[in-house]
Formats: structure tokens, C-alpha cells, sequence
């Protein structure tokens, strides 16, 4: 197979041989991609910074079975004013991890990819913490993993309050649940289930406390570990 061109952003990159690095691209029209770039760590290098974490880029690629060769690589967009914030360059890598265990090789993702690029676009703005998790919930949608927050799944209560239980990849009202899953409040619930339903654009307007922004990280922490170790 011949040379191939793509762009896509960094999901994640390790240090391989003496100057060599393997980089995780999430590329447009290609999907998840794993790459090996020769001599990326030479100070000369032409890559040189091309593949740091999150950042947009092109490359140009010799496609294999499991580890793609990277002949050029140029840098389109280095998200500078995203990453002089710790807070938004953190939420930005956990949803880039998401993306790393979750998406399958070598498959096209296309709104994936969309919603990832309008995501970080957002952090570079004035966009909260609530678009982390409003995109993860939305990330973990379109892979086909929706989790079911609207009512019990077993007797359809909408009431609450509710246990998240991972492997049913939904709520249960506490009597349906008893102490397994998740706790989850009636209220909480009903706003990641906005999230979730609603334009990226618009989770500004959901108010959440710190409490529910670590329950809401704990659910999907959670979800997201077993949807891992099962792919």
C-alpha cells in the first residue's frame, strides 16, 4: 500500500528505541491510527514538537497492519491558548484518553472526530468543566455505549433517587439497585441527561455542584474502565 495523507489530532505518545516516539492519531476519514515516527527525538529532527498531546496536525504515512510509518508530519494548530490553562488542558486529555481506549482501530469516526475538534475549540474560550463531561457523555454515545439516564431500567421510576450500575449501562432506582452501583441523585441525573441530549454548545447553562461534578466523573470513570477491558 502506498503513502497516504491525513489530519487529526494527537491522542497519545510514547518514547520508543533511542530517538524514536509511537504516536496515537485520531485521524479524519482513517480513525484511530498507531504510528511509529523515526527519530522524532533528535533535537534536529523535522518533527520535532509536531506530536505533542492534543495537537492538530498532518501527516503523511506508509499504512500497515498494526504500527503505521510516519514519513512527514507538520504541525496546523498547537492549541497554545488552551494549554496555558492546566484546568482545560486536563479536561481535554481525559476526554482524548476516552477517545485512545475506546475507539476502534482503523474505523472511520467521523462524528467522533467533529464533536472532539468543536470540543476543544470550545476549551479555547470561555466553555466550563460541564463540557468535559457533556462531550464524554455525548463521546460515549455516538461509540454506541449511550448510558440510560432517564429512569430506572427496571421499572421505569423517574423519581429517584438512583444508583449508577455500570455493567446495565444505566440507572436503577435505589429500590431496584439496593447498595449496588453508583449513587446518583433524582437531580443530577435529569441535568447529565440534559447533557447528554442537548448541543455541546449549550452545557454552559447546566449548573452543577463540585459534589456532582465528582459523582458525575466517578459514573463515568467507572463506565468508561469497564467499557475498556471489554474492548
Amino acid at each position: 500500500m502506498g503513502l497516504e495523507r491525513g489530519e487529526g489530532f494527537v491522542l497519545r505518545t510514547r518514547e520508543f528505541a533511542e530517538a524514536d516516539i509511537i504516536v496515537t492519531l485520531f485521524l479524519r476519514g482513517y480513525g484511530k491510527r498507531t504510528a511509529i515516527a523515526k527519530g522524532a527525538r533528535r533535537l534536529n529532527s523535522r518533527l520535532g514538537g509536531v506530536f505533542d498531546l492534543l495537537n492538530r496536525v498532518e501527516v503523511v504515512f506508509y499504512p500497515r497492519d498494526r504500527l503505521d510509518l510516519v514519513s512527514q508530519g507538520t504541525l496546523l494548530d498547537g492549541y497554545e491558548r488552551l494549554k496555558r490553562d492546566l484546568t482545560r488542558v486536563n479536561s481535554a486529555l481525559s476526554v482524548a484518553r476516552l477517545l485512545d481506549r475506546l475507539l476502534p482501530p482503523h474505523q472511520e469516526e467521523d462524528a467522533p472526530y467533529r464533536l472532539f475538534g468543536r470540543f476543544l475549540s470550545g476549551l479555547v474560550g470561555e466553555q466550563s468543566g460541564r463540557s468535559r463531561i457533556a462531550v464524554e457523555l455525548k463521546l460515549l454515545s455516538l461509540l454506541g455505549h449511550r448510558p440510560h439516564l432517564r429512569a430506572c431500567l427496571r421499572c421505569g421510576d423517574r423519581q429517584g433517587p438512583f444508583r449508577f450500575i455500570p455493567t446495565r449501562g444505566g440507572l436503577l432506582c435505589r429500590s431496584c439497585a439496593g447498595e449496588e452501583g453508583i449513587p446518583v441523585e433524582a437531580g443530577l441525573a435529569r441535568a447529565l441527561d440534559w447533557l447528554l441530549s442537548h448541543p455541546l454548545e449549550k452545557s454552559g447553562v447546566v449548573r452543577l455542584s463540585e459534589q456532582e461534578e465528582k459523582q458525575a466523573d466517578a459514573l463515568l470513570k467507572e463506565y468508561i474502565d469497564l467499557l475498556s477491558r471489554g474492548t
